[in-house]
């Protein structure tokens, strides 16, 4: 994928007020190093603040499929933050951008440290609550059925496993065998809106006079049409081992399935491992040798039960 060139401020300033029709116009520009994919800027005005983002490396329909996506979350009143104007043909800037609220808050990562037992209690409700209204929006984005792509997704990770050392040719085989015993599962799921990326760091947080509480999801940018299942198996690998006072009251507030029959069991347990090969590839691909350590320790686990 081609990488883009950094806008500078200027051609950024007269973007933002080009594609809001003079409601940017003035804006305090800023780059904003939280982007991480993105070429993203900050912009102070008397309307608010607002952050303009760009990717870094191309991406053909990505950025049509988040606006989409966007306004989805908006018309179902999903916490996340507003998208308010976009250039998806490139007329302001070379590359599409869009520009979001910037909502104020802390990332659960970073504001993890200072929850204690109420605020976990008061957060995990709210995402259970977020989460369940995501995922009543049913989302057919493509003809393919979830099975067939999900027997692509688990081959191809499992696969790069084995390639970058993370599993052996028999471990490779034990990961598939166990996958074909649940694989029945998976026949009949109705494709609805899931995040795909809930961790830590992409659940906003905001401190108000009586804790902290969920101000936001954010990055929905690989958000499609799938198993909303695969949401709870991240949090429950992701999220709740490290705050485990947030696990009852969401599944309170989330409703029946978060405390599933067999059938969804089978596919919670499915995604949990399918989680550990997906993260391997993923965190070398991204350069996150840390993360990347902590997949391979976990799968390694996994395959030591």
């Amino acid at each position: 994928m081609l990488l883009t060139t950094p806008p500078t401020i200027s051609e950024v300033a007269q973007a933002a007020a080009n594609v809001s029709d003079g409601t940017l116009a003035g804006a305090l520009v800023e780059p904003w190093p939280r982007g991480r994919s993105h070429h993203a800027f900050m912009l102070t005005t008397a309307a608010g603040q607002f952050v303009l983002r760009a990717h870094k490396q191309e991406h053909p329909g990505r950025m049509r499929r988040f606006v989409r996506v966007a306004q989805l979350l908006a018309l179902n009143e999903v916490p996340a933050p507003g998208v308010r104007w976009w250039d998806l043909d490139a007329r302001h800037l070379p590359h599409a951008f869009y520009i979001q609220e910037f909502l104020p808050g802390e990332d659960a990562a970073r504001a993890l440290a200072e929850l204690s037992a109420c605020d976990g209690a008061a957060v995990g409700a709210e995402i259970g609550a977020g989460l369940r209204r995501l995922h009543a929006i049913e989302h057919e984005d493509t003809p393919t059925p979830w099975a067939t792509e999900f027997d692509d997704r688990i081959r191809i990770r499992a696969a790069e496993c084995v390639e970058l050392g993370a599993l052996s040719g028999s471990e490779n085989r034990r990961v598939l065998e166990y996958y074909e015993e649940r694989r029945d599962t998976l026949t009949d799921v109705k494709r609805r809106l899931t995040h795909d990326d809930l961790t830590l760091a992409n659940i906003l947080l905001e401190r108000r006079v009586d804790g902290w509480h969920l101000a936001a999801f954010l990055d929905f940018e690989r958000t499609r049409g799938l198993d909303p299942l695969l949401d709870l198996a991240r949090l429950h690998a992701l999220v709740f081992d490290a705050c485990p006072a947030m696990r009852a009251p969401f599944e309170a507030a989330y409703g029946e399935i978060a405390v599933p029959d067999d059938e969804r069991e089978a596919r919670l347990e499915l995604y949990a491992v399918y989680l550990l090969v997906w993260g391997v590839p993923w965190s070398r691909g991204a350069g996150l040798a840390t993360r990347e350590r902590d997949y391979r320790h976990r799968l390694q686990a996994w395959l030591e039960r």
